[in-house]
């Protein structure tokens, strides 16, 4: 396991000279950008730098082939995110038209519930991708129909149609499905509880892998009961088996990546 630092921070002379003396050397004007492995021997004194100056850090982890063979569960990761749910998305109009929105908190965006199929615009521009998200839906993922036919209809899980604007059914993408909730550990996560309705949500994880259901699920794709985000952002991830990884992998599928949980589970 790697734990990598995506760094940025505006270049200056004196910025530049401190970065030098611990062996980063970054370009010369602007906006400048650089990766570092905690692997990395002058990391700790870096890591100092990058909290003084404050400098953007995002933070995010490579597994090995090993550890992502020994893993039996993962929280499935868009690489990307394309096109905005439908209608009216300067007014955030998707909401009452696909949610029940009776449980919903706008202060920290806990408690949308699906009633109706998604809306977007037109035909996603799929490229070489077969598995995409939305912006600003996190934990709904969307699908080229071959793709559900040949990986996920075969590990038990389902789909429903995608509309356009005006209520026709899409042909080139469904949603996925995920019917099962299961709890995850939340040892060690940092908690945010919203002022206005008290309820918790959790950091996203980007460092390290994913905590582990406390029951084996019962089928293969599953949301987490617990919430994570933060602001007025909230959602539920998404796990999956190895049966599905491996399907995903066998056929190519482009567009989402796995953070394998953190602990085998021993049962099933």
């Amino acid at each position: 396991m790697q734990i990598i630092h995506r760094v940025s921070i505006s270049s200056t002379p004196e910025i530049r000279s401190e970065l030098a003396a611990m062996g980063v050397v970054v370009g010369a004007s602007g906006l400048v950008t650089f990766e570092v492995d905690e692997s990395f021997d002058a990391w700790p004194a870096l890591q100092q730098w990058i909290a003084r100056r404050g400098a953007v850090d995002i933070v995010s982890t490579k597994f090995s082939k090993k550890e992502l063979g020994d893993a039996r569960w993962f929280a499935l990761e868009p690489d990307w995110h394309h096109g905005y749910p439908q209608p009216d998305e300067g007014r955030l109009g998707y909401r009452e038209a696909t949610f029940e929105v009776s449980d919903f908190c706008e202060q920290c965006g806990i408690g949308l519930k699906q009633k109706a199929p998604f809306q977007m615009k037109s035909e996603p521009k799929w490229g070489r991708n077969g598995i995409l998200q939305l912006h600003w839906v996190f934990d709904e993922f969307f699908v080229m129909p071959e793709v559900w036919r040949t990986v996920f209809h075969p590990n038990g899980i389902g789909c429903r149609p995608v509309l356009d604007a005006k209520g026709a059914e899409l042909k080139t993408v469904v949603q996925l499905v995920v019917r099962e909730e299961v709890g995850v550990g939340v040892e060690g996560l940092t908690a945010e509880r919203c002022a206005r309705c008290g309820r918790v949500k959790f950091l996203p994880v980007t460092r390290g892998a994913f905590p582990p259901p406390a029951n084996e699920p019962s089928v293969r794709m599953v949301k987490t009961r617990e919430y994570f985000g933060s602001g007025a952002s909230a959602h539920r991830r998404v796990l999956v088996s190895q049966d599905v990884v491996q399907a995903l992998a066998a056929e190519k599928v482009r567009g989402a990546s796995v953070r394998p949980i953190a602990v085998r589970l021993d049962r099933g």
